[in-house]
């Protein structure tokens, strides 16, 4: 695939926007594996083949930039960022503010797909750094308390819940359709 970034001198996002972009990226490239600079253009060359093969997943709108370049990215196919300079936009966009929770939403939900242990590992570890780091306060006081151990259990849930993920995914969609 290849994707004309707009990363160029002459990029234009609007100030406002300008956070979520970053935070949304940021959180991609984390979770894909790779650095990506442009999520969601909609410009891009792919082979029809590749669409075919996410079509089940492929959500209606302009999400679906999003959702087949994260899927190219954990299924290992050559994704090419071609630097482009565009001229501003005329019109309005039509990305809303509520937007960003659900580009956040299908960002793990398309990893979670992919490649669970992403999302839950570091998810249980926060879990087992609060557990740990109150399990060393309470033995400083010399009164153990449940939420250490709550958190603990939450970290061992978390984990057994990725690995399950983890099996699932790596069945692939072949295995439930007959």
């Amino acid at each position: 695939m290849v994707v004309g970034a707009r990363i160029g001198v002459n990029a234009h996002v609007p100030f406002i926007r300008k956070p979520a972009k970053w935070l949304l990226r940021k959180l991609a490239s984390y979770l894909a594996g790779e650095k990506i600079p442009d999520l969601n253009s909609g410009l891009r060359i792919m082979k029809k083949s590749i669409v075919k093969q996410y079509y089940h997943i492929l959500p209606a709108g302009f999400s679906f930039t999003t959702t087949i370049t994260l899927a190219c990215l954990c299924n290992d196919y050559l994704v090419y960022f071609y630097p482009i300079e565009y001229n501003k936009r005329v019109g309005k966009s039509k990305v809303r503010p509520v937007d960003v929770y659900y580009f956040l939403l299908l960002i793990l939900r398309t990893i979670v797909y992919f490649n669970p242990l992403k999302v839950f590992l570091p998810a249980g570890a926060v879990f087992f750094c609060f557990g740990l780091g109150k399990f060393i306060y309470d033995i400083y006081l010399n009164n153990l308390s449940e939420s250490a151990i709550f958190g603990f259990l939450g970290a061992l849930i978390i984990w057994a819940i990725g690995l399950l993920s983890d099996q699932i995914s790596k069945t692939g969609p072949h295995m439930w359709s007959e």
